[in-house]
């Protein structure tokens, strides 16, 4: 053991008798014997030239010579501890493989720039992101994490809570100032949608929340595409309006590009969440994916 080495030794016991009071206790939370701590003591005295402490058959006390030591062999002893956990941290980069699955626009729109942010904190983390609205299986197609909006009563996996998936109704101003004010949801008789053109065309009955009360209202269009990007676009040209992701139009309601429609009737939303297998659990490029998802959407 080099003298360096001897001097952190000699902190470290001298600290943790002080603290614990006793020669006896601080030796055995160091591993040795009260006879080693206490050779070890004596020629820590004898190397500084000073008395340390005063010794009775009971107890011991600190002269001021060991006050100041005590004080100065402390923030010595927790820099060092700093410095190791900064090189353990350096040790323990972050790396391995991602897959991720994730509805198709919210991965272009929400999940991307994360991912982005992420690699670039810890490059040696690879990525393979795949963007579908068909629901994935997790352990039949290798996906450490899906990302959806889903019950969670009809899942099987672990899952991290990440974000109200809420929709809004919107519309450009020059589409509002050409047409019928809209105060309640029956006005929007007189007003045309942009829908979802797929099968079940989802959003053509919108389920508004008011007092707690639902109110369901079923609307026609004449434009509808099976493409919420091309969607929102239409509703930025003025065409009607749309049930569009918050997401998606938040800068535009911010910039005042889009006006949300009947803010006081709320659109029944749903969760959205992280889910991921059971032997991933563990693995900490995987929590600590997600912890960083949670903490950029919750800005």
């Amino acid at each position: 053991m080099t003298h360096k080495l001897d001097q952190m030794h000699l902190m470290r016991l001298f600290t943790t008798i002080v603290q614990q009071g006793t020669f006896h206790q601080a030796a055995n939370l160091l591993g040795i014997t009260a006879t080693k701590a206490s050779k070890d003591i004596k020629h820590l005295e004898e190397h500084l030239q000073v008395t340390l402490l005063q010794r009775t058959t009971r107890s011991i006390y600190l002269t001021d010579a060991g006050k100041s030591y005590y004080q100065s062999a402390k923030d010595i002893l927790e820099s060092h501890q700093q410095m190791l956990d900064k090189l353990q941290n350096i040790k323990q980069q972050l790396q391995g493989e991602v897959r991720i699955s994730a509805p198709t626009l919210w991965g272009k729109v929400v999940l991307t720039p994360i991912i982005l942010a992420f690699k670039k904190k810890h490059p040696d983390v690879s990525f393979i992101a795949n963007f579908t609205n068909l629901r994935v299986d997790l352990n039949k197609e290798n996906v450490h994490i899906c990302f959806r909006s889903t019950l969670l009563k009809n899942e099987n996996y672990l899952a991290r809570y990440i974000d109200e998936d809420n929709y809004v109704l919107s519309a450009s101003n020059s589409y509002l100032k050409q047409h019928p004010t809209i105060n309640t949801p029956s006005d929007l008789d007189n007003h045309s949608l942009i829908y979802l053109a797929h099968q079940d065309r989802l959003f053509e009955k919108i389920a508004f929340q008011h007092q707690e009360s639902t109110i369901y209202k079923h609307l026609k269009g004449d434009l509808g595409f099976n493409d919420k990007e091309s969607i929102y676009l239409a509703t930025k040209e003025g065409f009607g309006l749309a049930v569009l992701p918050r997401y998606l139009v938040a800068k535009d309601l911010d910039t005042g590009q889009l006006v949300q429609v009947l803010e006081d009737y709320p659109i029944q939303g749903s969760k959205f969440y992280a889910l991921y297998n059971q032997r991933r659990r563990e693995s900490a490029v995987i929590n600590q994916f997600i912890d960083f998802v949670i903490e950029w959407v919750s800005k």
